[in-house]
């Protein structure tokens, strides 16, 4: 007997929150590097005004990008390990995912919800682990 995931659309959302969470913490943190960057667009400015409010900010930008990529490596790990034991998708096709995912983790993760959990069907044969 082979082994099957069910992917209801119950579990496909489900899926699709995790693999979201990283892009929306990554853009969560472009918004406010924004909001600080906002005075300097009403007119002429020095370089160095953009350097003090990035330097007086630090450790709050820092902060929030630390939270963004220790949310982002467990939700990278969810998604190997789908794709690990996904059956359906040769081994060349796995090695791009792998590598794309490894470099573009956050968008990499809905991209893969989008192109492969989204689209997959109800039953789909998987290995019984990852080895």
């Amino acid at each position: 007997m082979d082994n099957l995931m069910i992917l209801d659309e119950k579990a496909k959302q489900r899926i699709g929150i995790i693999c979201f969470i990283p892009l929306a913490a990554y853009f969560v943190c472009f918004i406010y590097y924004t909001i600080l960057l906002l005075p300097l667009t009403d007119g002429h400015h020095s370089p160095g005004e953009a350097v003090g409010i990035i330097n007086r900010n630090y450790d709050t930008l820092f902060a929030m990008l630390a939270v963004a990529s220790v949310i982002t490596a467990p939700i990278f790990i969810y998604c190997l390990v789908l794709l690990a034991r996904f059956k359906h998708i040769n081994a060349a096709e796995k090695v791009l995912w792998i590598v794309f995912l490894s470099i573009m983790a956050p968008v990499a993760s809905a991209l893969f919800w989008l192109l492969i959990i989204r689209t997959a069907r109800r039953q789909i044969p998987i290995h019984p682990d990852i080895a």
